[in-house]
């Protein structure tokens, strides 16, 4: 038996509402655009050498916040909280202290298609 892993990475799509407010989103989140392309010109791909995911219009409508909420590990808590800023994001700032000595911080964003995502630092 092969000791390569079967299961390499996951690549969600997300159905969204408007696909154009919703790649604007995560552009201003300075997430790349790795495809987009006359082959399936309803889809959109973003990708860094550890998250990859797509976008797609959706046929009908959904309800996004029963389906997902979208979590996105950050190595900046504050970077990201400027980077909100500055993109004029509105976002909550949440602390979390689970158990004694486990204290994280993230923020709440609303994509335009009405998905939860939250921006989640490491533990401090």
């Amino acid at each position: 038996m092969s000791t390569d892993p079967l299961f390499t990475r996951l690549a969600p799509v997300l159905n969204v509402s408007d696909l154009a407010a919703e790649r604007a989103f995560y552009e201003k989140l300075g997430l790349p655009v790795i495809y987009e392309g006359d082959e399936y010109p309803d889809f959109i791909a973003f990708g860094t050498d550890t998250i990859n995911f797509g976008i797609q219009q959706a046929d009908a409508d959904n309800d996004p916040p029963s389906v997902l909420t979208w979590q996105i590990g950050v190595s900046d808590v504050d970077a990201a909280v400027e980077l909100c800023r500055t993109a004029g994001l509105d976002y909550e700032l949440e602390v979390n202290e689970p158990a004694p000595g486990w204290r994280y911080r993230r923020l709440l964003l609303q994509t335009p298609s009405g998905y939860r995502l939250a921006l989640e630092g490491e533990s401090e």
